[in-house]
């Protein structure tokens, strides 16, 4: 079945890369719902995002845990047991962050390409499910980006408001809404830590004043909060689902070390374990609207 899945995305991209991309514009985005009720599951759930949704992260990890897949596989899973004809694609891209998701020719256009190229065979691809932001986020706080968080918040909210009205706009035909969008906010990877001057391998941008992980998180979730509310979009609060399980939910090991430099990249892996995985798919589930039967033996989305 997952090797199945696998060749059906690959077959998804090529079915893209040979569609013109087709960009809707309009001077309002349509609502991410109508009167609140979800479209419900189509023919096809297409998953987006960065390696949240790829299922990838630090090598030493993934041989430990089984190199086991992102949360679209679970929440595929889930939307099997009701829809087992819905086939799941998935585009996400490791690394990505909200500017590369809306470069030529990436991932933003690549699932409007592949949308329109459903709806014109008559599929209707539903639910879009997306999870963008978490490298803005931590490329600030590990060093990997130039820009500050004072830089990156306005652009990740720019960015934020193109990608999702024109996920909205590929998923409305004739002013009807045929597919739901679904986005998750992000959990603190590091609680309680402020980073100013660590090893070489985690350090500050030139200029960057110390990050207070407690209070910079809550910035960026409160972004896709209002950015989601203001289209009606539904929203899986990783954030909370996460909150005093970061180390059973994602590979971070608690209490900190800075002194194992050799296990720096595994302890402070930031992605999710299968718990993890588990918790978001069922987060997606449950704000999806529709009327599913969620597993008993997976993890709860809180405590």
């Amino acid at each position: 079945m997952a090797q199945w899945r696998r060749t059906l995305a690959l077959i998804a991209l090529l079915v893209v890369a040979a569609t013109p991309t087709a960009w809707a514009t309009r001077d309002e985005p349509p609502p991410g719902r109508i009167n609140g009720a979800p479209a419900g599951p189509g023919d096809i759930y297409l998953a987006l995002g960065d390696s949240l949704a790829t299922g990838d992260e630090e090598p030493s990890n993934s041989a430990d845990e089984g190199y086991l897949p992102g949360y679209p596989a679970y929440l595929d899973a889930i939307l099997d047991r009701t829809q087992p004809i819905l086939l799941t694609v998935d585009l996400a891209v490791s690394g990505e962050t909200s500017s590369s998701m809306r470069a030529s020719g990436g991932q933003l256009e690549q699932a409007v390409a592949f949308i329109a190229a459903q709806h014109a065979q008559g599929r209707r691809v539903s639910p879009v499910t997306l999870s963008i932001g978490g490298n803005d986020m931590v490329g600030t706080f590990l060093g990997q980006s130039t820009l500050t968080i004072t830089d990156t918040l306005p652009l990740f909210r720019a960015n934020l408001e193109v990608i999702l009205d024109t996920l909205l706009s590929a998923l409305t035909e004739n002013g009807q809404r045929t597919g739901d969008l679904i986005v998750m906010n992000y959990y603190n990877p590091y609680p309680g830590l402020t980073i100013r001057s660590l090893p070489p391998q985690i350090v500050l941008a030139p200029g960057q004043e110390p990050i207070v992980t407690d209070v910079e998180v809550p910035r960026f979730n409160q972004i896709i909060a209002e950015e989601a509310a203001e289209r009606g979009i539904p929203i899986v609060d990783a954030y909370g689902a996460f909150l005093g399980r970061i180390d059973q939910l994602t590979f971070v090991r608690l209490p900190y070390n800075f002194l194992d430099l050799a296990n720096i990249a595994r302890n402070f892996d930031y992605h999710p374990r299968e718990a993890g995985h588990q918790v978001l798919a069922r987060g997606f589930a449950e704000a999806s609207g529709y009327p599913l039967v969620l597993p008993r033996a997976w993890v709860p989305m809180v405590k």
